[in-house]
């Protein structure tokens, strides 16, 4: 499982860095109190902005319909709208960012064009989970709303990909780590230019400690442009076996956002001994893990053409039709 091979990069690398030691910082009693009373998670993102140029949100696994939902509101709140002018997403790749922008612009443009953008990335048939596609819709749709100067722009995080070029798998291994990608468009398009944005991107790519002993999105980012990043990790996931590890203290009303910095709750270390404050900053809770819901598309909605070609890349990465079986009944035709 994703989270739990992160647990273990954590720990390895908490360890290499020396983080744990007998005299580690206590919490206040107020601080303490604060780790039970969690805030809005609008309105704690929006906060974090007035520290920070990015704020990172963590998917430990993608498609969940509540993340979505809360994607949606997110853009819809006229003070996050105020805060931020950039959406960085690891759904789309460069290639496709003049596509990307004439539909997020309201163009009009034919949903067989529209699905290029999360459906030529470098990873195959990742992005299918009707979230993403209805996220976008939304920032189209708030766009349409808001003046010329406060609309949205997408980023596009992913690596450039023409999978007409891609014919083996060492095709597909040389383009390369995408948290490269992810890190230069945060740093060229954001950073660079002293904006703010929002990022969304798995969990693995956004960890503070790294990935499984190798830099990633966010060290790479933090070791040019240190303290930018605020990493918020979407709390949970269905049947996770860690799940009371990161049980939250408050009875929380979704959506909400524990900051963890200094409390008893960001210094608590968990099964593996790693204290969450350590690889995040903050957790999103949108639910308790029985809701949580990982939403495919509708059995059989996906083209007998775009299976076909999801076939040949799937053959093409990894010898097997591993995407096919990934989509389950949407791909059945």
């Amino acid at each position: 499982m994703l989270k739990s091979a992160i647990v273990c990069s954590v720990l390895a690398g908490a360890m290499m860095l020396g983080y744990f030691s007998a005299a580690a910082e206590q919490p206040s009693n107020a601080q303490q109190r604060a780790a039970e009373h969690p805030v809005d998670a609008v309105q704690g993102i929006v906060g974090a902005f007035q520290k920070h140029p990015v704020v990172v949100i963590g998917e430990w696994k993608h498609g969940i319909r509540q993340m979505g939902d809360f994607y949606v509101q997110l853009v819809n709140d006229p003070s996050f709208q105020q805060a931020v002018h950039l959406i960085v997403i690891e759904f789309a790749s460069q290639n496709n960012q003049a596509l990307l922008d004439r539909y997020i612009g309201g163009e009009d443009i034919p949903i067989e064009q529209v699905r290029h953008i999360w459906r030529d990335t470098t990873k195959v048939a990742a992005w299918e989970f009707p979230i993403y596609s209805e996220w976008l819709a939304a920032i189209r749709e708030v766009n349409r709303k808001l003046p010329i100067e406060r609309r949205f722009r997408v980023l596009a995080g992913d690596t450039a990909v023409d999978w007409s070029k891609i014919k083996n798998r060492a095709d597909w291994d040389r383009l390369g780590d995408n948290n490269i990608s992810f890190a230069n468009v945060i740093e060229n398009e954001v950073l660079a230019k002293h904006r703010k944005a929002l990022v969304v991107l798995g969990g693995g790519h956004v960890t503070k400690l790294g990935r499984n002993g190798s830099p990633n999105t966010s060290t790479m980012v933090e070791s040019r442009y240190p303290g930018s990043l605020y990493v918020v990790m979407h709390h949970l996931v269905p049947d996770d076996p860690d799940e009371q590890q990161l049980e939250l203290p408050g009875r929380p009303q979704a959506p909400a956002l524990y900051d963890l910095a200094g409390t008893s709750l960001g210094l608590k270390p968990d099964a593996n001994g790693v204290a969450p404050v350590r690889y995040v900053d903050a957790w999103l809770y949108v639910g308790p893990a029985n809701s949580m819901k990982q939403e495919f598309p509708p059995p059989g909605s996906l083209e007998r053409s775009y299976m076909q070609e999801v076939d040949r890349r799937s053959m093409t990465e990894w010898g097997e039709l591993r995407a096919r079986k990934f989509l389950g009944a949407a791909a059945e035709q």
